[in-house]
């Protein structure tokens, strides 16, 4: 027997989340389907916690700036990496199953197929939608195919932002907003970083300026 919503959302991401919520804002019913954790990329691997990593040494370097300030040389990297647990929740969604829960969104949990039009099987469970299926599913990172890269160990995004300690060396291959920021954040707490860009300077979909200061902000920071 199959369950019927008017929406269901494949992926309880930002984004996910957001049509959900709109769908039953509107007086429409809705089924959040994810088969890892409600909140997504975001929430738990990405912009929050890339932020709870940055946000301490933005702290220290602005305030080695100003004169009479007294600061300390180097950041507390157990107590910033136990900030960044906290605002993942130490990845636990419960609260944001209680929130869609609050919000009237039936959150289901696996990994969905569609099996039709409007139709999505979850396990051994049938969704039928009323009016659309939203695929909200995001993206991955791709580990490039070099030439021995599978005898390294490699980090993702997700790696990088979750990892309990401070690894001796990094090298980050990529000079976007990832790169840039995930090379900062972990200079800032000790990591020896090197930074691997293909463009002339960081942040290349960004104008000139941009990659041009941060890229003087990176040097500064060693």
């Amino acid at each position: 027997m199959a369950d019927t919503f008017d929406v269901v959302v494949i992926g309880a991401g930002a984004v996910g989340e957001n049509v959900a919520a709109r769908a039953v804002r509107g007086g429409l019913t809705a089924a959040l389907v994810e088969h890892e954790l409600v909140g997504g990329e975001c929430s738990y691997w990405a912009c929050m916690p890339s932020k709870a990593l940055l946000r301490p040494g933005h702290a220290l370097a602005a305030a080695r700036r100003l004169p009479g300030v007294p600061v300390g040389d180097h950041l507390d990297a157990a107590k910033v990496l136990e900030r960044r647990t906290y605002f993942t929740s130490n990845w636990d969604d419960a609260g944001q199953v209680q929130w869609a829960d609050g919000a009237g969104i039936t959150v289901i949990r696996g990994s969905a197929r569609l099996d039709g039009e409007r139709r999505v099987v979850v396990g051994d469970r049938t969704l039928i939608a009323r009016q659309a299926v939203a695929v909200c599913t995001g993206s991955v990172a791709v580990i490039p195919p070099l030439e021995g890269i599978a005898d390294t160990r490699v980090w993702t995004s997700r790696e990088a932002t979750s990892a309990k300690e401070v690894p001796g060396r990094l090298i980050v291959l990529g000079g976007g907003v990832v790169g840039v920021e995930l090379a900062q954040a972990w200079r800032r707490l000790g990591s020896e970083v090197d930074l691997v860009i293909t463009s002339e300077l960081p942040l290349p979909r960004l104008e000139p300026i941009a990659g041009e200061l941060v890229a003087e902000g990176l040097r500064e920071d060693g």
